[in-house]
């Protein structure tokens, strides 16, 4: 078998010496290859392993956080590219990313192009490389945040192109003999290019060996079917420890000495393993002779001799005397500056060396447009997909109020709406789009199953999608972007890879159970505990989210349950009749037109005069925050294996309490856990504890800091009447906002928290305007206001993806504008999170100082009133009696004792009482 080979295998002398021959360069740049791969080109495989060298020099590259000395990231446009021959995926990609430029054609672009060039930047530090061809290796992650690397340090570029390779002397000399050898026998031979010929197949019989070598099946094969109950799949199942000497649980199987003389043991496995004995002691110390004892201490005295040396004239207390105040001022010194403080921790994050005009505005990274599926539509909402990065969703919906909406019902009805999947790969088309019976009004990703996406309609119904069979795609968007570019001329392959996917939505909420208003806001709740049908917090040992919380303006926060064996269902046999469509996903087929809520939240006024419309709401718990499973965490091992569910426990320490926006422009605290009315005797909704009407429009937007989880960031406003100010909130605290801004100068319609700076928060205006507030640098006006868009801004969100910050912005228009975040907004400044809880807690005294003030101002009001009508004669006198006047007395005395002892302690003047 060895001995055969196909003739029609090209010769390897004749390969090398066509490499040899083609020594002509076809671009201004060229691939890399080293001064070693061009020795060893006689050797294909020496050069395999310098091209591995070389490919795996590079990757130690990215695999670092920090760039090699000389090497800085750049950003090369397409004509730039194009004029150089590095075309990102197709001059150069990530298997071969490394190519060489000539330094003279840089210089002659920068020179040509002036400004326009994007190698400008770098002029200074490409003018005194002492080389003449610079290293560029393709960046395909912006891993270093741009698409290119440029090596500008001769050390660097050698390390990268030729490795060094770790081998002893010894074959370090061998290689360089054979090496030698190698150069002069090329030197002295000519390579002839022999063309390869075709040959016939010469058979020696190898196919018989094969034949025998293989294994062929001489029996049909054997085949089992295990049977069991249908009840029994699916069922949960509780395991638990127990004893193994139990005959109950377990049987005896001795072992069989006489084995049968016709089964011979051809081979046997044994195997020995050392294992240490495990064994419990314990010792304890009997107290046999217990006995009384006690020990006496005396001061010990010193003689008159000892007195005098040591407190005499000459004695060393004296000299220390002298050095006191030198000691003194030392330990004043230390308690008025922390001596011990690290002050590489409290170094600024270098913004003062790039605070220029351009590093701090907001930079257009990308857009999103599409005149199909958003033209003439607002967005809605705007959410990013949980795991996979680049990916950014919004929804679209028309632009009406209620009496166009009826005017124009015809085409709203006969104008299909989509969630639309943009990719920061392809901007220019959807990667997929969600198709819905109405138009969305908010949606958001299941946090622990990305693929469920639940959304809001305008009519109140909640929706459901799957898009499991659509993520492959969703990951792979830049291979197929590459794969497109390669389509041929002919294809006999009649889909049009032009074509958007859409994923119909499989499940819908029964229409009479459902809002009968439009849901304005919509949460998955944590994936660390669910509700009941009374409202009680559960634990979730599942730990994935499985139930979600909408408000409508209908006065109702409704709780879904997405399993069907938990979630009530609607009687409708005429939709158990009715087939699905193939290209809808069963996964929520039980609950179509037949999934009802859980329970409902009603949110009473305590005044007459109508009920509260909420437009959007907040919880406490928040998604991956695990502590009160971890407080409640008990020893599970115990369970019954017999019992064919396992009961969920109270969580304990969940609050209910929650804060709800309303359209009135009211914050309000009140609790979901429904309550007996005394006046009817039914289980219902409590009335709110607190509510306060702060703005003068409806609530847009409301959430907690991600850092402090009780301040809470409320924006009351509306894109069409107007809302025009925003305050912030201490949970607690309802006497009123800690701050408050002043009427601004257009409607605000939007808000959000920055993810990286507590004390940062951004407000969307309807004039299409930017607003940044810093708390710590400045609370009467904005740090920063940027023009995003001529038209008005509806959505506004903020994530960070790898060294970036991008912020979302939506408008009236259907447009998706994505903007890079200025550094000295993204980056937290030292103590930042410290000083920021020190500023909310020093506001919250400030408004506690003013209340009291405010009441003090009141009783003295009262008590002047009632002097002045004393002295005027229109109240009678009240005369106290002797023992009245003492007792009086004695009390303004003790006050003022405990006044003044109070005052001498805080001066230090007095000790502490034990």
């Amino acid at each position: 078998m060895m001995a055969e080979r196909s003739n029609d295998l090209p010769d390897e002398n004749s390969k090398h010496s066509a490499k040899l021959s083609s020594g002509k360069r076809s671009s201004r740049a060229r691939s890399v290859d080293t001064p070693k791969m061009r020795m060893t080109i006689s050797t294909g495989h020496e050069s395999h392993e310098t091209q591995d060298q070389l490919k795996s020099s590079i990757a130690n590259i990215f695999a670092n956080d920090a760039l090699p000395e000389g090497c800085l990231p750049i950003f090369l446009s397409k004509p730039t590219q194009q004029i150089f021959n590095i075309v990102a995926d197709e001059q150069v990609t990530q298997t071969k990313p490394a190519t060489l430029v000539p330094k003279t054609d840089l210089l002659k672009d920068i020179q040509l192009r002036a400004a326009v060039s994007d190698f400008s930047v770098q002029k200074t530090a490409i003018n005194g490389y002492p080389g003449t061809e610079i290293l560029i290796v393709y960046d395909a992650e912006y891993k270093f945040g741009e698409n290119y690397i440029l090596v500008l340090s001769e050390d660097s570029k050698q390390a990268i192109l030729n490795p060094v390779e770790e081998t002893s002397e010894e074959q370090t000399e061998v290689e360089d003999e054979e090496d030698a050898d190698t150069i002069e026998e090329e030197s002295d031979s000519v390579a002839i290019f022999k063309p390869p010929v075709r040959r016939p197949w010469i058979n020696l019989g190898s196919d018989k060996e094969v034949m025998e070598l293989s294994v062929s099946e001489t029996r049909p094969k054997v085949f089992t079917i295990y049977q069991r109950p249908r009840r029994e799949f699916g069922a949960p199942v509780a395991f638990s420890d127990c004893d193994a000497t139990d005959k109950a649980n377990s049987s005896l199987i001795s072992s069989v000495t006489d084995r049968p003389s016709e089964i011979p043991i051809i081979e046997l496995d044994k195997s020995v393993s050392n294992a240490q004995l495990i064994c419990e002691k314990g010792t304890n110390t009997d107290w046999k002779y217990p006995r009384n004892a006690f020990t006496q201490y005396f001061p010990r005295l010193l003689s008159q001799e000892e007195f005098n040396i040591f407190y005499g004239p000459d004695s060393p207390l004296q000299d220390l005397g002298k050095h006191f105040p030198l000691v003194e001022q030392g330990l004043l010194e230390n308690m008025m500056y922390d001596f011990l403080a690290s002050d590489f921790e409290n170094l600024s994050v270098g913004d003062e060396t790039y605070d220029t005009r351009a590093d701090n505005t907001f930079k257009e990274f990308l857009s999103f447009t599409d005149l199909k599926f958003s033209k003439d539509k607002a967005v809605t909402s705007i959410q990013w997909h949980p795991t996979i990065k680049g990916i950014v969703a919004m929804s679209v919906g028309e632009r009406y109020n209620y009496d166009q909406r009826c005017d124009h019902s015809s085409r709203v009805l006969l104008t299909p709406t989509h969630i639309i999947l943009w990719s920061f790969a392809d901007p220019i088309q959807p990667q997929l789009l969600l198709e819905a019976p109405e138009d969305i009004m908010c949606f958001q990703f299941n946090p622990t199953d990305p693929h469920i996406v639940a959304g809001g309609c305008f009519n109140g119904t909640v929706v459901l999608w799957d898009i499991e069979r659509h993520l492959e795609d969703l990951r792979t968007v830049k291979a197929r972007m590459k794969a497109k570019n390669k389509t041929p001329l002919f294809s006999f392959d009649d889909t049009d890879p032009n074509r958007v996917p859409v994923s119909p939505y499989c499940c819908v909420s029964n229409i009479e159970a459902s809002h009968t208003s439009a849901i304005l806001d919509l949460m998955w709740m944590p994936d660390h505990f669910e509700v009941n049908r009374l409202g009680y917090c559960l634990e979730n040992t599942s730990l994935k989210c499985v139930q979600l919380i909408t408000c409508g303006l209908n006065n109702e926060l409704l709780f879904w349950d997405i399993r069907p064996d938990r979630s009530p269902l609607a009687v409708d046999k005429n939709r158990d009749t009715i087939m699905p469509p193939r290209n809808v996903p069963q996964t929520f087929l039980a609950l179509d037109m037949k999934w009802k809520p859980l329970f409902r939240v009603h949110l009473f006024k305590t005044e007459p005069g109508g009920d509260h419309a909420p437009t959007r709401f907040c919880i406490r718990e928040v998604q991956g925050d695990r502590r009160l499973l971890a407080a409640n965490a008990d020893d599970r091992s115990n369970l019954d294996p017999k019992a064919s569910t396992v009961k969920t426990k109270p969580l304990q320490g969940a609050s209910t309490m929650f804060y709800v926006g309303t359209e009135d422009g009211d914050l309000v605290y009140v609790d979901w856990m429904p309550q007996k009315d005394q006046d009817t005797g039914k289980m219902q909704t409590p009335k709110p504890d607190f509510y306060a009407t702060q703005h003068d429009g409806p609530i847009s937007y409301l959430a907690r800091s991600p850092f402090e989880p009780s301040v809470l960031l409320v924006v009351g406003v509306l894109l069409v009447v107007g809302g025009w100010t925003w305050s912030i909130w201490k949970e607690g605290v309802h006497s009123g906002p800690i701050i408050e801004s002043g009427h601004a100068q257009k409607p605000l319609t939007g808000g959000s928290w920055s993810p990286t700076r507590p004390s940062v928060f951004f407000i969307s205006r309807a004039d299409g305007g930017l607003e940044v507030w810093d708390l710590l640098d400045k609370t009467h006006e904005p740090v920063m206001f940027q023009s995003m868009s001529a038209n008005a801004l509806t959505k506004i969100s903020l994530c960070n993806f790898s060294r970036r910050q991008i912020i979302a912005i939506g408008d009236i228009q259907g447009a998706l504008q994505l903007f890079l975040v200025p550094r000295r907004l993204k980056t937290m400044l030292p103590q930042e999170l410290n000083n920021f809880n020190t500023y909310i807690e020093r506001e919250i005294k400030r408004r506690e100082f003013v209340l009291m003030r405010w009441g003090l101002r009141e009783q003295e009001k009262i008590e002047q009133e009632a002097e002045n009508k004393r002295r005027a004669g229109v109240a009678p006198t009240v005369t106290l009696t002797e023992d009245e006047l003492l007792h009086k007395e004695a009390l303004e005395y003790e006050e003022y004792l405990k006044n003044e002892h109070a005052f001498l302690r805080q001066l230090g003047m007095i000790e502490e009482e034990d």
